[in-house]
Order: structure tokens, then sequence, then C-alpha cells
């Protein structure tokens, strides 16, 4: 996406509550790519080892937690029947297989704020009441998109009802746009996040939010002010549900949205919205997200019965770049391959190395496509959430809590491993980081480690 990702977080206040290179503001960190290259956070923890506070947040929501002016952001999903969800034994249960059951019972769609000194909840906004109108898979929440924040304000968006609302740091609302809920396959719930682009040439002007709507009856990309909540512009193609979030592009001076939907992945321009490349014939959707840096877009992508494919394609191609029949690569496609793609986890970028996680870690030049590894994880379980990446070291938090951190080499060399939590605890969201503080959300809570 840029050819430095340098994301050096603190969780200390901020004067003014200006959004810096110090913050995490939103899913996968400011550049969208899960790297803090200049972090530091203890090499090992655990329930009663650099474990500086548990904050149980009520309701059930997979947000990653963001950090923006000295302050955490999150959303929850509150109401009777919004289930805690039930992690990848729900997903592999029959029970849950085909068409989710419609919700009966009001849910309220939430937004908190916690002081990152002590985790404490610093108030608590409920964005909409409703009766779902759609339900979500047992392994799903009603608040699985994360948030994101500029110096002033923290937009946050629900699939459920397709409200996208603008909060000032206090909680009061400045706009809020209703796209209407979400028709997601088989009721599986909703997942794609807003991204915020900050225009690093004007003081707020040129700044961009981005939401992406890929559903069963229409898939639209908005292109808002931020300011005001209206569209800039838009764009559609083909109708189908996607799960993943645009990334931002920055490559030879120009500034592309990056997005992976239903068969396809497409970039526009983000000045003008006008279609600049796209790569068709994939045979799946998208949960994860693509992973970029100044020479290119990775990403791979797996579903039950796909081919699960993987691609790397170069910078300075414009046009129709998919490949033709029994071809692997071309000079705009650098190598393609199946059987290699992730399910849920966005992959990672470090160095010449891409590297795919779930039940196994793969590494792959990210150059050539060549395979450094294939190996199982740890600890028995998948991780749904996405990797992190801290100086030279990977983390990975499964679904039980427990964190593999590797080394980000061409061998795969365990470092360490740690666990927070209960057995009783399912963690899918992603992990986020600060300065010398990590933020795990489960279930049930966000635990701080510092």
């Amino acid at each position: 996406m840029r050819s430095s990702f340098v994301l050096a977080l603190a969780l200390s206040p901020l004067a003014g509550g200006t959004v810096t290179a110090d913050d995490w503001a939103q899913f996968r960190g400011g550049t969208a790519q899960s790297v803090a290259a200049n972090a530091t956070v203890p090499a090992a923890w655990s329930n009663t080892d650099h474990l500086a506070w548990r904050t149980a947040i009520p309701g059930a929501g997979w947000s990653q937690p963001i950090v923006s002016g000295g302050r955490i952001f999150l959303t929850t999903a509150v109401g009777a029947k919004a289930d805690k969800p039930s992690g990848m034994g729900g997903v592999m249960s029959f029970s849950t297989w085909g068409m989710a059951s419609t919700p009966k019972d009001p849910v309220q769609w939430r937004v908190l704020c916690l002081d990152p000194a002590d985790g404490k909840i610093v108030w608590s906004k409920t964005i909409a009441e409703a009766v779902p109108k759609f339900g979500k898979h047992a392994s799903n929440t009603f608040a699985t998109e994360t948030p994101c924040a500029s110096d002033d304000t923290v937009f946050a968006f629900f699939g459920g009802t397709g409200t996208l609302v603008a909060l000032d740091r206090e909680g009061t609302e400045r706009w809020r746009r209703t796209f209407g809920p979400q028709p997601i396959t088989n009721q599986f719930g909703t997942g794609s996040s807003p991204v915020l682009y900050r225009d690093p040439l004007t003081t707020g002007g040129g700044d961009r939010l981005l939401m992406q709507l890929y559903n069963d009856d229409t898939a639209r990309l908005h292109c808002i002010d931020p300011k005001t909540g209206t569209d800039l512009w838009t764009a559609d193609r083909d109708k189908g549900t996607a799960w993943s979030t645009p990334v931002i592009w920055n490559n030879d001076g120009t500034s592309e949205v990056v997005t992976a939907g239903e068969g396809s992945v497409i970039s526009y321009g983000l000045a003008d919205g006008k279609e600049r490349w796209r790569l068709g014939g994939l045979d799946t959707s998208f949960a994860c997200s693509v992973v970029a840096d100044a020479e290119g877009i990775y990403f791979g992508t797996s579903s039950p019965g796909s081919k699960a494919p993987a691609y790397a394609i170069a910078r300075g191609h414009l046009g129709d770049l998919t490949l033709p029949k029994g071809q692997t690569a071309t000079a705009a496609v650098l190598w393609s391959k199946n059987k290699s793609g992730a399910g849920m986890p966005s992959p990672v970028v470090v160095g010449d190395l891409l590297f795919f996680f779930g039940d196994k870690a793969v590494c792959y030049d990210r150059r050539t496509g060549v395979e450094k590894y294939r190996k199982r994880m740890p600890g028995g379980t998948a991780a749904v959430g996405c990797p992190l990446v801290i100086g030279n070291r990977i983390y990975v938090v499964n679904e039980r809590g427990k964190t593999v951190v590797l080394e980000a080499g061409p061998e795969f060399k365990i470092l360490g491993e740690s666990s927070v939590g209960s057995d009783d605890e399912v963690f899918w969201a992603t992990p986020a980081v600060a300065g010398n503080s990590l933020l795990i959300r489960s279930s049930d809570a966000v635990y701080c480690i510092r």
C-alpha cells in the first residue's frame, strides 16, 4: 500500500484529541496492513503476568478495538438474543449450515469508548435499536464491522440496520446515513468495515471515507465526504456478498481503492471512482481482505468447495487482468496458484515474504510465489482474526486466546506462546497494538497486555 509501513502506536493520552502516527485508528491499523514496526509489547503474558486490565463488554461483537486521540473505541450489539458467538464449533456444526434463522427480539447497536489507562468504559452510545431484519451465522455477531476515526470524529457502521454514523469523541452524533439492512448470503451476517483515507496534503479537505456494501441484491462502493456524510462518488459491480474491507493502495503517485468481492478483485481511482483494473475468474467471494506494498497487491481466498486461489498483481497495469485459460502468470499477474488462499484472516507482507494463516501458517516469496513453508499452527485451533506484525515478529491469536509469536522470516520459527481468557471465551476479533500495549478482544471482554 505504501513503500514504508511504519506505525508506532501509543496508548498514552494525546493532547487535543488529534490522530497521529501513534494511533491505530481503523481496521488493521492506519495503513490497513496490520503492521506496527516500532511498537514494543511483552514477549510473554498470561492472566496474571503483564495483564494491565480486563474490561467486560456487554453484548457481542467482533469489531477490532481502535485507538485514537488517547481513547479506545469499539462496537457491540446488545440484546436478549444477541447470542454469544460460537467460534469454529459453530462453523463446523451441521446445525449452522444453510439459512440462519430470522431474529424475533430487539438488538441495540452501540459504540463504546474506553479509557486506555484502566479500561473503564467512558461512554456508551446506542446508535439503533430494532429487531434485525436478517439473521447471522452462529459464529458471527451483529457488530463485526470495525469503526475508524479522524482527528475529531469516530465513524461506525452496522450492517444489521445499514446505519453509518459519525460521532464526536464524546459520543454526540454529527451525521448518519441509513442504507438499510444488508441481505447477506444465507443470512450469515455482515463484516465489511469503513475505511478512512487521510489526505497528507490538506488539513482534512481531501479526506475520504470508503464504505463497501456488497450483498445479495446490490454491490456498491461509496466514497463519502467524512465531514458531511454525502457521496462524492459511487461504483457498482455485479451483485454478490463479500465480507472483505477495501484497501487504499498508493503506488507510483496514484491512489487506488482495491475491493475484493464475488468472483473478482477490482480497483477504482480514489479521486473519481473510475475502474482502473479488474481480475476475474475467481470461483468464490472474500471473507478476508487484500494486502499491498509499493510493488503489488497480494490476496488469497477460500470457501468450502472453492479452488482456494492466491494471486500477486504487479503495480502499473490497467484494464482486464483476468488470466487466460491455462495460464498462471502474465506481465500483470506475477503468480497465481490454487489450494493456497486463506479463509478469514487477511494476509500480511513483511519484506519479500507473504504470510497466510488459519489452522496453518504458510509463507511465500511475494515476488515469485515460491512456497517457503507450510506448517500446522500449535494450539489445536484455527486463527480467525488477522495477524499482527510487530517489528520482525508476527503475532497470531487463535480462537482459544492463545497467541503464537513467529519470526517473520522464511523458516517456521516459534518465538513464544501466551494465553489469556477462560475456556468459555472465543477470540475472533483482530488484535490491535499501541506503543507498549496489545489489545485482544474476546467474546466477553477486552484485554490490555503491557
